[in-house]
């Protein structure tokens, strides 16, 4: 039997969620509820006509559809971007071009972010590491830049025993009181240029004919549009309230404790084949910003990493963008277009390891997938695989008294909670998890033509992907290596 025949194959379970009524979400349920209260009230004060208009309006909140986007779930956001249109506040820019990013001098959506640096022993010497403080959510994260050649051309059989090696390094993170809350992976497709090789041809004594040295250039200026770079950053986030501070400084105890979990994880993964660089510095986060942000700044950026921040040391000096726009579908930062898709439904066929391949495998496109994990204790996990099961088997109960069939959709979400069940049981940790798909492009058409392809993309990987309406610059952020995403409550 070969290796092929004997690969894994993975499976995703049911996305949809426990309801509170009627099988509809919390959601969901509030627009028909304040309906139903709206009828009552107009009803008892005698305006029957006007009190009809509550459910209509209930029933159209709650099943109502916008580019693909539940009218529920974009209320909120939508109606605060209406807001700042009437208010002419769309456009967001610094209040001073001297100075640095202060609290009150970035978007709302970057709103309480510090950037820091602390010296910090990693291994076997002390480096400087950039630590990026949430005080509004009291959390602390590193970026780490993680690599694992090979992967792709790899048999079946070895990517199987390279993903359990990557599950195996994630899992003490769902232990107890951990004080990492949160492990975000993103891997960065955009086009690298040949800017590495000029700058080696620069310091090389050229001294070919005319000729040849001019084809060679030429060469150069054609491959650099196809040559495509795959980074891949993972940031840990730590919860200030599960730090032990001893009597020290809080935030200097949360940095160390943070450093210290993120270099065992990385001997974890190691471990598993993959190659683990030391934590970026705060240069080295405000580039990674900027870059993701503006690609088309790239060259100037390396340019300026290389003279006057890595001169003056300082990583926090223009971090933040200088313009923001936020739209329906788009945000705008600086001069580059952006549009965030959520992955609304994971595959429902079991899949092999390289399933990804087609959407990270994109050319020709700035591409940034985003998946966000949070650790859930496994005594946490059990108990409410426990509840949804039992919560479940009342509802089919209740349906066969009554003379009602259970779908199909129903009886796969009662085995994948039944799967899940076991699989805690067996000691395999759960992990609350997200994806987002951020497409980059320099001008608006660019966008619709780049994002139509990445759509496609991932329906080879058998993804589906709904845009985060009314929230573009959300999206945005979370596709950066800052530690802060999406609430969570926007996950469904």
């Amino acid at each position: 039997m070969t290796a092929e025949e004997t690969a894994v194959r993975y499976r995703f379970g049911g996305s949809a969620r426990t309801g509170v009524l009627l099988g509809l979400g919390m959601r969901q349920s509030l627009p028909l509820v304040a309906g139903c209260v709206w009828l009552t009230l107009c009803l008892m004060v005698g305006a029957p006509l006007v009190g009809f208009a509550g459910p209509v309006a209930g029933a159209v909140v709650s099943f109502g559809r916008w580019h693909r986007t539940p009218l529920y779930d974009i209320a909120i956001p939508g109606v605060a971007l209406v807001a700042r249109r009437v208010r002419k506040r769309s456009v967001w820019r610094p209040c001073s071009l001297l100075t640095g990013p202060t609290d009150n001098d970035l978007p709302d959506a970057l709103r309480g972010l510090r950037l820091l640096e602390r010296d910090l022993d990693w291994t076997i010497s002390t480096v400087p590491v950039g630590i990026v403080h949430d005080h509004t959510a009291g959390t602390v994260s590193v970026v780490v830049p993680v690599t694992a050649s090979g992967f792709v051309v790899s048999s079946a059989g070895e990517q199987d025993a390279l993903i359990a090696g990557w599950a195996g390094a994630l899992g003490p993170f769902a232990r107890a009181q951990c004080p990492v809350v949160r492990v975000v992976w993103q891997h960065w497709t955009h086009v690298a240029g040949m800017g590495d090789h000029r700058r080696f041809l620069a310091g090389l004594t050229r001294n070919g004919p005319t000729g040849v040295v001019d084809d060679y250039d030429a060469l150069i200026d054609g491959q650099s549009p196809l040559s495509i770079g795959h980074d891949v950053l993972v940031t840990l986030t730590v919860d200030l309230r599960r730090v032990r501070s001893h009597r020290r400084n809080t935030l200097d105890a949360a940095a160390t404790t943070l450093v210290e979990e993120a270099r065992l994880f990385a001997g974890r993964l190691e471990s598993a084949g993959a190659t683990v660089g030391v934590p970026l510095s705060a240069v080295d986060v405000a580039h990674a910003v900027r870059a993701r942000s503006d690609p088309a700044r790239l060259a100037r950026l390396d340019t300026l990493r290389r003279s006057l921040a890595a001169a003056v040391g300082k990583g926090t000096v223009e971090w933040g963008p200088m313009a923001v726009t936020g739209d329906w579908l788009h945000a705008r930062v600086d001069g580059s277009w952006h549009r965030t898709f959520r992955v609304a439904v994971w595959p429902m066929l079991p899949v092999g390891a390289d399933w990804l391949a087609p959407l990270l495998g994109v050319a020709d496109a700035t591409v940034l997938t985003t998946m966000v994990l949070e650790p859930v204790p496994v005594m946490q996990a059990a108990a409410q695989a426990n509840r949804e099961l039992t919560s479940i088997e009342a509802d089919h109960a209740q349906k066969e008294r009554h003379g009602f069939r259970l779908t199909a959709r129903e009886r796969r979400r009662q085995r994948d909670i039944e799967d899940r069940e076991q699989e805690l049981a067996s000691g395999h940790p759960e992990f609350r998890h997200v994806g987002f798909v951020t497409v980059t492009a320099p001008t608006l058409d660019d966008l619709d033509d780049t994002a139509a392809l990445v759509e496609q993309a991932a329906a080879q990987s058998m993804l589906d992907l709904r845009p985060l309406t009314a929230r573009q610059v959300e999206g945005w952020v979370c596709s950066l290596p800052l530690g802060r995403n999406i609430r969570r409550g926007a996950w469904s």
